[in-house]
């Protein structure tokens, strides 16, 4: 396992300094970080990789990236340029650590972003357990390189620019000397608190303006009307309305809809499926899907069925290379439900990705709601 080239990184990394800054992107806590070392950061957009490079620039990086990233051809050959090293999300991956060791041999700087995937709403995910193991593990000093309000740029829910501020700032959290004597729990703790973030209030106290675009896609993250209910709102140019009401949700300069924040009106639409869960001892959720797996060094389509969600787990019925399967996956080992949003959700199980499409484009969001609230319950 080799770090990333110098000569490649050198220029490469310079560029994209400069492609941060023109973006708007300001550090505004430096620290001089030096190998061997960890550096974890929350996740909140898809140039969160390009911040963090800019601010450690110009220390190489060795990035843990989604194993499924490595199998979509935007983004597949970027990662090889790096030398990133492919992680299966949502579970140990023995593999991934034991090469971020040896990058951390050879005094190396190896980034992770512990949430495992990027939030919808610009708020810091829960963070998988295993990150106080690894960081224990590693017995190297560990830093944050936080992000803050690069949701609000470029949202994970747009592949639009909102031209405005963001910041990135650079702590160490943790000195390798004070990890022997610290437990699990508080390496957790002391993480969890450090990566912790919310745009939404971060916003409302900075006051930060972006230009306001086009906010397709952002009704399948707020997909409930907050007025009567309905599920299924719909996007035109800034707002968000319902077709049964005539509620209107307005996305303004500061990020707000509606005169809410995003994460606001995403708990208040997770409390209401959390609460017909509640209701009904045999709930379920169930859809139409297309499978997407990994064949031929590929992710592309393997199957077509259903998914069913329910106090149990997930039930798949349907296809899987012109087999016809049925597959449980044990809702006890499902802490999160990735997702590409109005797209998919995704599981993962044994090296192997299981990635669900379907319609309503919404629906994946309620899957989300619903599968992470039954994990909790079980």
């Amino acid at each position: 396992m080799k770090r990333p080239n110098i000569f490649l990184y050198i220029t490469l990394g310079f560029l994209l300094k400069i492609f941060a800054y023109l973006k708007g992107n300001r550090i505004t806590q430096k620290l001089s970080i030096k190998g061997p070392a960890i550096i974890l950061s929350n996740h909140t957009s898809f140039y969160d990789f390009v911040y963090t490079t800019a601010a450690m620039y110009p220390r190489r990086v060795t990035y843990l990236a989604a194993q499924k990233m490595f199998y979509e051809p935007g983004t597949r050959f970027f990662l090889k340029l790096a030398r990133a090293i492919p992680k299966s999300l949502m579970q140990a991956d023995p593999v991934a650590t034991l090469k971020a060791f040896r990058i951390l041999k050879q005094k190396g700087i190896v980034s992770v972003f512990p949430e495992g995937q990027i939030s919808p709403i610009g708020r810091t995910l829960p963070l998988a357990f295993s990150i106080a193991k690894f960081i224990k593990k590693a017995d190297v000093d560990v830093y944050i390189v936080k992000h803050k309000n690069a949701y609000l740029v470029n949202p994970p829910w747009s592949k639009k620019t909102f031209p405005g501020r963001s910041e990135t700032e650079k702590a160490l959290i943790i000195k390798k000397d004070d990890l022997e004597s610290l437990s699990l729990e508080r390496i957790y703790e002391i993480v969890t608190e450090a990566l912790s973030f919310s745009t939404g209030r971060f916003n409302e106290v900075k006051q930060y303006k972006y230009k306001l675009k086009d906010i397709a896609n952002l009704e399948n993250v707020i997909y409930q009307c907050p007025s009567c209910h309905t599920e299924g709102l719909v996007a035109e140019n800034n707002r968000l309305f319902c077709l049964q009401c005539s509620h209107e949700l307005v996305y303004d300069q500061f990020g707000r809809l509606g005169g809410k924040t995003i994460d606001e009106l995403f708990d208040q639409q997770a409390l209401a499926v959390q609460h017909a869960i509640d209701q009904n001892p045999t709930y379920e959720l169930s859809s139409k899907v297309i499978l997407q797996s990994i064949y031929q060094n590929t992710l592309r389509t393997v199957g077509f069925g259903r998914l069913t969600l329910s106090r149990d787990g997930y039930v798949y019925e349907g296809s899987f290379n012109k087999e016809m399967i049925t597959h449980h996956f044990d809702i006890k080992n499902i802490q999160s439900l990735p997702s590409d949003i109005g797209r998919n959700v995704q599981i993962y199980e044994g090296y192997q990705i299981y990635q669900f499409e379907m319609k309503p484009t919404w629906l994946p969001t309620r899957f989300v709601h619903a599968g992470e609230y039954l994990y909790q319950k079980k």
